[in-house]
């Protein structure tokens, strides 16, 4: 069901008790297309906390499922452990897909689109990632076209692998619908799939339910203070976001890497040396940014 700019900015600006009602009854919604086979997502933060909260009012015993990327933060996998969930465990590690895919730097959508950019024979696919079309929709900003020709690879992939490929065996194996708790604030990529399905994604080739698509950071702190919710100690030490300690995706805008160093010494240094056609994590960090070196470190 598509969904119009309008009536997403009337929902993004419910009251926090709309907001809750909408999600209870998106998942018994997603419940019933599934006769009750689902499970939700969970990675620890905020957002997933928060939607299996709201998902154990419709269904007390649904399953709470955690796929380990192996790079979350020692207070998430702490945190975790408070929750009966099961956990998958990839076939790959963040270290391999790095060295075999690529570095996840500036998007996952100008990742991508590097990456096509750099392997495509497609003269057209080539044209469109260098040019885009009106608006320059489908290209490559011109402020990352210099990473076209870099000496390391440039991937989204490491997502697929440590996360999505994990989740889709398991649903398949398993006969589970998912329940995440992804919002539209997130990303373009997260906006545009709302604005084409709504918080029921039913008619696509993996259905799924996205209950707080809607949902800003505000509402979710205060549904969480509201409600006395237990959640991840990771918040109260600075970070706004939790998933992959090393994830580059986004780094261009934040301090992540330099409170990592502080906060996580030792997983940081082995991150920054993972490599990919014989060239560092932080090296590639710097030929993305264009900054220079700072004592010896970017960071």
């Amino acid at each position: 069901m598509r969904i119009t700019r309008e009536t997403l900015n009337e929902r993004l600006n419910w009251t926090l008790d709309q907001k809750v009602d909408h999600s209870l009854f998106t998942i018994e919604n997603a419940l019933a297309y599934s006769n009750g086979n689902a499970y939700v997502s969970f990675s620890g933060g905020k957002d997933s906390t928060i939607l299996l909260y709201l998902a154990k009012i419709v269904k007390p015993d649904i399953k709470a499922v955690f796929f380990n990327t192996t790079n979350e933060f020692p207070e998430i996998y702490k945190f975790i452990k408070e929750f009966d969930c099961i956990k998958v465990q990839p076939e790959m590690n963040l270290k391999s897909v790095i060295e075999k895919c690529g570095f996840p730097l500036i998007s996952k959508e100008q990742a991508q689109y590097i990456r096509e950019a750099r392997t495509t024979k497609s003269e057209k696919l080539l044209e469109l990632r260098l040019n885009g079309r009106k608006g320059n929709q489908g290209k490559i900003s011109n402020k990352w076209q210099h990473l076209i020709n870099a000496p390391f690879d440039i991937s989204e992939k490491c997502c697929y692998h440590l996360k999505k490929r994990p989740a889709y065996k398991f649903e398949k194996e398993n006969k589970l619908f998912p329940i995440i708790g992804t919002s539209v604030n997130e990303s373009r990529l997260r906006l545009q799939k709302y604005l084409t399905t709504g918080c029921n994604a039913f008619e696509v080739n993996r259905p799924a339910s996205y209950p707080i698509s809607i949902w800003t950071d505000e509402d979710k702190w205060n549904f969480i203070r509201q409600n006395k919710i237990p959640y991840c100690e990771i918040y109260d030490k600075g970070e706004t976001q939790t998933g992959c300690m090393i994830c580059g995706f986004g780094c261009h805008k934040d301090d992540r890497f330099i409170r990592l160093k502080e906060t996580q010494t030792k997983a940081f240094e082995i991150g920054m040396n993972y490599k990919n056609n014989g060239v560092t994590y932080d090296v590639a960090i710097q030929t993305a940014l264009k900054k220079p070196m700072c004592g010896g470190a970017i960071f």
